[in-house]
């Protein structure tokens, strides 16, 4: 009975800190205006909540990091202009396959993205460059999955430009989409960004 006792009251204590853990990695800002909006690589639920905004006028540009797994997907989505990013990357080796796509009304701009070691790491120093190279933009609107939320604030404050605002908004997964997770591997998930968080910390300190 004891022994009973003793694991539920474990359960219930590691229940209760998953929440807290989940809120802390989940730093997100409420949804607003911004003269760009930068979506991050990764799951397709990231660019289709990101479009939803650019639809609604919260800015007039969007910038995408494109990973070399999702070209394809990426080259069916509903674009602000068609652009078939696929025949564009055929030149390059598979392993180096990352780019930042611009849309700003009938404008497109496809940029090559050296990959790195440490993904979002790259994605913010690529978009600390790109940022230097459009100074006029003052405030940005980044997004992407909630949990990678602190990751992101932590490279965005260390490599950005202070005088650029940024806001850290979190894409809503589909409840009908592939990206949803059971309660196990959100678990595992938080737990793994936890590990990432400190790696980063690491890394930005050393720079």
């Amino acid at each position: 009975m004891g022994y009973c006792v003793r694991s539920m009251h474990t359960r219930d204590r590691r229940q209760s800190y998953l929440p807290r853990l989940h809120a802390w990695l989940a730093p997100a800002d409420a949804p607003r205006g911004g003269e760009l909006i930068f979506v991050l690589a990764g799951r397709v639920h990231r660019k289709e909540y990101a479009l939803g905004l650019f639809r609604q006028g919260l800015s007039a540009r969007i910038l995408f990091s494109v990973g070399r797994f999702e070209i394809r997907r990426f080259s069916k989505m509903p674009l602000p202009v068609p652009l078939d990013l696929l025949s564009l990357a055929q030149e390059m080796p598979p392993p180096q396959r990352h780019y930042l796509v611009f849309f700003q009304g009938q404008d497109v701009q496809v940029q090559h993205v050296f990959p790195g070691r440490f993904g979002t790491l790259t994605e913010i120093e690529a978009l600390a460059r790109w940022l230097g190279a459009h100074p006029a933009i003052r405030s940005v609107l980044v997004t992407s999955s909630d949990t990678h939320l602190r990751r992101i604030r932590m490279c965005c404050r260390s490599l950005l430009n202070p005088n650029v605002e940024v806001s850290y908004l979190a894409a809503p997964y589909s409840p009908l989409g592939p990206e949803r997770r059971s309660a196990l591997a959100s678990t595992m998930d938080a737990l793994l960004e936890l590990f990432k968080v400190s790696i980063y910390w690491v890394l930005l300190k050393i720079r």
